[in-house]
């Protein structure tokens, strides 16, 4: 099967929708499936992949990292590719584009709502929030009208589109390449160590992870954060970290080579995140795989993932309540043995070729 997958967001730019389509590329390759991946242009940035195909972009005043594309592509270029299927994994341009070309060809059309995008307006569109909500869910129910099947990450994702009118769902989990799969050994507690992964933008929160810092060395003076990614609020962190006197306590990685992640797992207790609009999140799958549990909050759409007693806590809003229950987990070893083999246990379903299988089952049946 020939199969166009077209993104509004690609390498160099890191996320957990570049880092999705690279896993299921991959194991749809593996099983002799030729995957094209239709991305915006990016200035300067060479693809060694040559079944990237790139579509023009302006630079993102927002976001410096995020292109945005427009909706133009050479059709008579796909077509000679002999198209299959096309699954679109943002809405909006990237979805108007891909609706374009399956039109053109006549090719069925799917769609992956990876993300609460109604969460990310509150930060971004602050002032016209309703507008922009409403603007979204339009694109979105006309999504569902020009695809097959709007596949969603999680149930989570499937009942809020429920909700808005969007009955064409099908539940499929992201995956985790089997290299992440690390089957963990007992670790030394000497020296508790947190680990966030992943952009360092507003929607995440990451500004919250100095003020749980700040309360767990209240408590557990010889703690670790590592922070692997970049992004607009790295600075900031940076800033209150040494306000914080955290200096010796918060390191910043910056952006590490994924290929590496296992090996840092080994060396860490717990993934922590603050983020309150979550869908099914790579970064955190990727940690389970290697035993690492996590620590979330609640609400925050992590409920089919971060089970309390299996994979990790889910904790109220709030600093200090959040570095007891780190503290809680991290100080008894027999205890937290336990709870990363069964956070690697439960990470078992989440494998990638799992993913790629899904997808082809669910490709097969609409066509």
């Amino acid at each position: 099967m020939n199969i166009l997958l077209v993104t509004s967001s690609y390498l160099p730019t890191i996320n957990g929708v570049t880092y999705h389509i690279s896993s299921i590329t991959h194991a749809l390759r593996k099983m002799g499936h030729k995957v094209y991946i239709l991305a915006p242009s990016f200035p300067g940035y060479k693809d060694n992949d040559k079944h990237v195909i790139r579509y023009p972009s302006i630079p993102n005043p927002l976001v410096k990292n995020y292109p945005l594309g427009g909706p133009f592509a050479s059709v008579k270029k796909i077509k000679r590719l002999k198209i299959d299927v096309i699954h679109t994994h943002h809405p909006l341009v990237a979805g108007q584009l891909a609706w374009q070309i399956a039109k053109k060809l006549n090719k069925p059309l799917f769609f992956t709502a990876h993300t609460q995008y109604e969460q990310y307006l509150n930060y971004y569109f602050p002032y016209g929030y309703e507008f922009a909500s409403n603007l979204l869910n339009k694109d979105l129910i006309r999504m569902s009208g020009y695809s097959r099947k709007i596949i969603c990450p999680s149930t989570n994702t499937q009942k809020r589109l429920n909700r808005i009118g969007i009955k064409n769902t099908a539940v499929i989990y992201n995956g985790v390449e089997d290299y992440f799969f690390v089957k963990p050994s007992r670790k030394s507690l000497i020296t508790p160590t947190l680990v966030y992964t992943g952009r360092v933008d507003k929607e995440k929160r990451p500004l919250e992870l100095i003020k749980i810092a700040r309360e767990l060395k209240k408590i557990m003076p010889n703690f670790r954060l590592l922070v692997l990614g970049s992004g607009s609020q790295l600075q900031k962190m940076r800033e209150q970290t040494t306000k914080a006197k955290l200096d010796d306590h918060v390191m910043y990685l910056g952006v590490v080579d994924r290929k590496l992640f296992p090996d840092i797992y080994k060396s860490v207790h717990l993934f922590i995140t603050p983020s309150l609009s979550e869908v099914m999140p790579i970064s955190i799958l990727e940690a389970m795989a290697s035993g690492v549990p996590t620590i979330s909050i609640k609400g925050s759409g992590l409920e089919e993932i971060v089970i309390d007693g299996k994979t990790g806590y889910l904790c109220e809003k709030n600093s200090g309540k959040i570095a007891e229950k780190i503290k809680e987990i991290l100080s008894d070893p027999k205890a937290y043995s336990s709870l990363s083999k069964k956070t690697y246990a439960f990470a078992m379903n989440f494998s990638a070729n799992n993913t790629a299988r899904k997808l082809l089952d669910l490709y097969l049946e609409q066509k």
